[in-house]
C-alpha cells in the first residue's frame, strides 16, 4: 500500500506539469516548444542601444504593438508597428511599411538603415526615461517656420516659406508642439527628397514656393497651387503626422519623380 501511495503520489505531481508542456508539434522538442511560447509573449526591450560606429537610438513602447524610435542624432520620432513573424520572430516597420528593426526569438536585434541595408548588430545599453510631450508657445513656433526656411536655402539652396494654419497658432501649447513635430518632418522630408534625386532640388523648386502646416482628418501632404499642405492630427500623438520618410515618398509620387532608395533612415 505504501509503494502504491507514493507511485500515485509522483503521478499527481507530474500532471501539471505535463498539461503545462505545450503542444511540440511534430519534429519539434518540447523543451523547444516552450521556449518558443516563452518568447512569443515577451515584449522588446526599451532602452538606449548602439548599432556599429555610429548609430544610437532609444527604443520606447508606445501602445498596443507600437513602439517610438529615435535616432540620438535625429531629433524625429519614428513610431514603429511590430509584426510577428514566424518563430516568434518580430519586425518593426515604419510607417512607409519598411523594416526599422527585426528582433530574433533569442531577443537578438537588428537595425536597417540606408547606409546599412544588410543590417546591423543592435546592443542594449542601458534604460532611458519617456520624453515628455512637446508644448511651445506661438512665437517659438513663428520662429522656428523662419529657422527651418533659414537652414533649407542655407544647405539646400531652396527658398521656402514656412508657415501655419491661424487656428494652429491659436491652439493650446501641445497642439502647437504636435504642429511643430510635422513642420520639422516636413522640412526633413523635402532634404531627403533632394537627397535622393539628382532632379529634386530643380523639380521642387519649379512646383513648390511655401509649406504651410493644418490640422487635418488625416496625416498627409498634398500640393494646392504651388504650397505644400501638410495636415496632422493633434490627438492622435506621434502617429498623428506623417514621417520624414513618408513625406519624401509621397513627394515622389505629387512631383512624379521615381524614388531610388527611401526606406529607410
Amino acid at each position: 500500500m505504501r509503494h502504491l501511495f507514493l507511485v500515485l503520489s509522483l503521478l499527481l505531481a507530474a500532471a501539471p506539469a505535463a498539461l503545462a508542456q505545450p503542444d511540440a508539434g511534430p519534429g519539434m522538442p518540447p523543451g523547444m516548444a516552450s521556449r518558443l511560447a516563452a518568447q512569443r509573449a515577451s515584449a522588446v526591450q526599451p532602452g538606449l542601444y548602439s548599432a556599429g560606429d555610429h548609430d544610437s537610438f532609444t527604443l520606447e513602447p508606445y501602445g498596443a504593438n507600437k513602439y517610438l524610435l529615435r535616432f540620438v542624432d535625429n531629433p524625429e520620432n519614428f513610431v514603429l508597428t511590430m509584426e510577428r513573424g514566424s518563430l516568434g520572430a518580430k519586425a518593426l516597420k515604419y510607417d512607409t511599411g519598411a523594416t526599422a528593426l527585426r528582433v530574433s526569438i533569442w531577443g537578438g536585434m537588428t537595425l536597417y538603415t540606408q547606409d546599412a541595408p544588410q543590417g546591423l548588430p543592435a546592443t542594449f545599453q542601458n534604460d532611458v526615461p519617456a520624453p515628455a510631450p512637446l508644448a511651445i508657445s506661438a512665437n517659438e513656433l513663428t520662429t522656428a517656420f523662419g529657422d527651418e526656411a533659414s537652414h533649407l536655402v542655407y544647405v539646400q539652396n531652396i527658398a521656402l516659406k514656412f508657415s501655419a494654419d491661424p487656428a494652429v497658432l491659436a491652439a493650446d501649447a501641445e497642439t502647437r508642439g504636435r504642429a511643430f513635430d510635422a513642420l520639422t518632418n516636413a522640412a526633413m522630408g523635402i532634404e531627403r527628397f533632394i537627397a535622393a534625386q539628382p532632379s529634386g532640388r530643380a523639380v521642387l523648386s519649379h512646383r513648390i514656393n511655401s509649406v504651410k502646416v493644418a490640422e487635418g482628418g488625416k496625416p498627409t501632404i498634398a500640393i494646392s497651387g504651388q504650397t505644400l499642405l501638410v495636415s496632422f492630427v493633434p490627438g492622435e500623438g506621434h502617429e498623428g503626422h506623417a514621417s520624414s520618410l513618408a513625406i519624401q515618398m509621397e513627394l515622389s509620387k505629387l512631383l512624379s519623380v521615381s524614388p531610388r532608395d527611401m526606406a529607410t533612415k
